[in-house]
């Protein structure tokens, strides 16, 4: 995994594509600036409640299917505590305070990618331990949905990063 997220990132800041990416880069950090933020526990209760309406969904494709009505009705109501549960879970953790930071801008961002040189070349021949700290620092994280197949990889940096 760590060989294509270091493509993709060498991809992504490659000299064609670098405007590109600055873009992306300036319209997510408007977004995050504007965004609340969330805690852990928000966002494992949010997840529950996606989960909970998949489940909602295919019990109700069953229902349609001619499933037996007194089985799917359980299902559902097991479905539905464990959203109500979750959205309960979701309601009484507050957001946590966060400094709020003002956007990157489109010349700060090429300053800051200008400053760092070849990002591709640097990130190839880095050590594994000094990727890890700049993973970390990048707020990188995947998440692997299964059902699909697919993995969405994210990237909140830290401040001294913003800086």
């Amino acid at each position: 995994m760590c060989q294509a997220l270091d493509q993709w990132i060498a991809r992504a800041f490659a000299p064609d594509r670098l405007s590109g990416t600055i873009e992306a880069l300036t319209h997510a950090s408007a977004a995050a600036s504007t965004a609340e933020p969330h805690t852990p526990e928000q966002a494992q209760a949010r997840q529950a409640i996606k989960e909970c309406e998949r489940r909602l969904a295919r019990y109700q494709a069953a229902l349609d299917a001619g499933a037996d009505p007194t089985v799917v009705t359980q299902w559902i109501n097991e479905a539905q505590r464990d959203k109500d549960a979750a959205q309960k879970k979701l309601d009484t953790h507050p957001a946590a305070p966060r400094k709020k930071q003002s956007p990157l801008d489109a010349r700060q961002i090429r300053q800051i990618t200008e400053s760092l040189g070849d990002i591709a070349q640097r990130i190839q021949t880095a050590a594994l331990e000094k990727k890890g700290q700049l993973y970390d620092a990048l707020g990188i994280t995947i998440s692997y949905e299964h059902a699909t197949r697919a993995a969405t990889v994210r990237s909140r940096p830290s401040s001294p990063y913003r800086q």
